[in-house]
């Protein structure tokens, strides 16, 4: 009898696994095309991934006629949290139906996290559950990795996920099938964490294979996330390591597993140290973002006078005050140019310029004299000439915040053209806001709304008048995960965040891969939120959902 009486709970817990490897394997491919829309919604795939997996599990709960349990450390906070983001959703003033959707997200990861509890009931299931993480870890990072190499098959595979390359400067930033490289940094750092975990599971196991096919795993996803370019992915993979060493250490002493870690260690510097050059490799990590890479100091005739529709030659003088070399024979090339611009307001009349190669490349701090070829307008009259340089495909030196403009005036003398030079408005600047520009304008918008904040995820739809910004990109999330929450859902929503953290942090016991992958979400969450995206809400959810397996093992 007690046999029958344990059936139950056994086949519920049975689907609730089948669904959460499913999510697990599906949750870094979800595509940027939705696989629904309906009005004011739209579900993508791994959206109905997650309500397969759900499906699944209701099944199970059906056939086995068992509550599922939901009692957890966890359960308390969580609802707290969805309780203030619902409220504040209804309250906010920005957007009521963007705030309910994040909402959602928060419940749906709730769900998720529900779903981890009640599939893994053994240590053998969070094995089987690791072991399919490590693996999809894997594929997503031999994709990041072809992705740098630019195989037109896996550039051509990606762009159903993404719409194009991703960079910095002029480095390219691998993300494979993520959203954005950082996105992808973000996941794949947690997946380490779980691979060094896997990987010492399997030495104390005597599992000497699979111990081996871990750790090259490991090397491999290492890899992608430096290129990735992103500083967050190494201190997080660096706090993993040096978690795991002394957490081995102080229980074990010197044995083989700390000797696994040491020379997974040494093999993640190496291959960081040979990503990329040097000077790239000190650029990314001496500066935030690229706003002060792109800079020019030109010094040109004040006056020129040129024919209609001529090429000429005028000297010019540049400095390199910038943090990048120029060089015309590099890809994608430098080279300077100019914009010409109407005499009497900020009107283009021609805004691609002739380009003139660099002889040789100029390196930042240095002068380089250049005979620029100028082709002059077929009207004649009075014009500006607006002189710039150019990464080829990538940029104008002139959009990048903070640039100077260098003009020289202009008289184009010649034959009169009946017809008017047709202009049209100069392209606007870029906008990119620093992260402490982002962080002090969500505590200006905290302190306005202290309470119920502006909504869950409307940071980004109101944060411009707080940084300052005129035209604000909708896309810009606060970059700071317990910011995001404070902004979203004011004190009580963070309140409700920290009780949550807290009983993640006290539910974690022997596993040490859990226990890093919390860390690195902690770490990773100061400069970004793993709550803005699915694949990492999803990823968040699982990993919290871990906590709980040592506890009932």
């Amino acid at each position: 009898m007690a046999g029958t009486k344990d059936q139950g709970p056994r086949t519920k817990d049975q689907f609730a696994l089948v669904g959460v490897l499913l999510l697990a394997a599906v949750a870094p491919f979800e595509t940027s095309t939705p696989l629904v829309r309906v009005p004011g919604q739209s579900i993508s795939d791994l959206e109905a991934v997650m309500l397969i997996a759900f499906g699944i599990w209701g099944a199970g709960i059906l056939v086995a006629r068992a509550w599922p349990e939901w009692r957890t450390p966890l359960t308390a906070p969580w609802l707290a949290l969805l309780a203030v983001a619902a409220l504040a959703s209804v309250v906010s003033q920005i957007s009521r139906a963007n705030a309910l959707h994040m909402t959602g997200r928060l419940a749906a990861a709730f769900g998720v996290y529900l779903l981890t509890v009640n599939a893994i009931t053994s240590r053998g299931r969070a094995r089987t559950l690791l072991a399919v993480m490590l693996t999809t870890g894997l594929v997503v990072s031999v994709l990041a990795i072809l992705e740098y190499r630019q195989v037109p098959a896996v550039l051509q595979l990606l762009r159903a996920f993404r719409p194009g390359l991703s960079t910095v400067g002029a480095q390219l930033r691998a993300g494979g099938p993520l959203q954005y490289p950082t996105i992808a940094s973000m996941y794949l750092e947690v997946v380490f964490a779980f691979g060094v975990g896997v990987l010492l599971t399997e030495l104390d196991g005597n599992h000497r294979v699979l111990g081996i096919a871990a750790f090259v795993a490991l090397l491999v996803v290492a890899e992608a996330i430096t290129l990735t370019y992103t500083r967050a992915g190494l201190i997080a993979m660096g706090a993993t390591l040096a978690i795991v060493a002394a957490v081995r250490y102080r229980h074990r002493g010197v044995d083989a597993g700390v000797g696994a870690v040491a020379a997974l260690a040494f093999g993640v510097v190496a291959l960081f140290a040979v990503s990329r050059s040097a000077e790239s490799i000190r650029l990314r990590l001496t500066s935030e973002g690229q706003e002060s890479w792109y800079r020019a100091e030109i010094e040109a005739p004040l006056t020129v006078a040129l024919p209609t529709g001529r090429d000429e030659i005028i000297p010019v003088t540049v400095r390199n005050t910038g943090r990048l070399v120029w060089d015309s024979r590099d890809t994608p090339p430098f080279y300077f140019s100019y914009h010409w611009v109407a005499a009497d307001r900020d009107r283009i009349v021609s805004f691609d310029g002739v380009r003139t190669p660099f002889e040789a490349p100029v390196n930042p701090g240095e002068d380089a004299v250049v005979l620029a070829r100028v082709r002059s307008p077929r009207q004649p009259g009075d014009y500006r000439l607006s002189w710039d340089v150019v990464q080829e495909g990538r940029l104008w030196f002139s959009t990048e915040p903070g640039a100077r403009q260098a003009t020289s005036q202009a008289h184009v003398v010649g034959g009169a053209i009946t017809t008017a030079a047709q202009t049209f408005p100069p392209p606007k600047p870029t906008v990119r806001p620093g992260r402490l520009q982002l962080w002090r304008a969500a505590l200006a918008m905290f302190a306005r709304h202290p309470w119920l904040g502006v909504g869950p995820d409307n940071f980004r739809l109101s944060y411009g008048p707080y940084a300052g910004i005129a035209a604000p990109d909708p896309r810009t999330h606060s970059n700071n995960m317990y910011l995001e929450v404070l902004a979203g859902t004011g004190l009580a929503g963070a309140v409700a965040f920290v009780w949550l953290a807290w009983s993640a942090g006290r539910s974690v016991s022997a596993d040490v891969g859990v226990l890093c992958a919390l860390a690195a979400i902690a770490l990773h969450g100061v400069v970004d939120s793993f709550l803005s995206f699915a694949p990492t809400y999803v990823l968040f959810a699982i990993t919290l959902g871990l906590t709980r397996h040592e506890n009932r093992v």
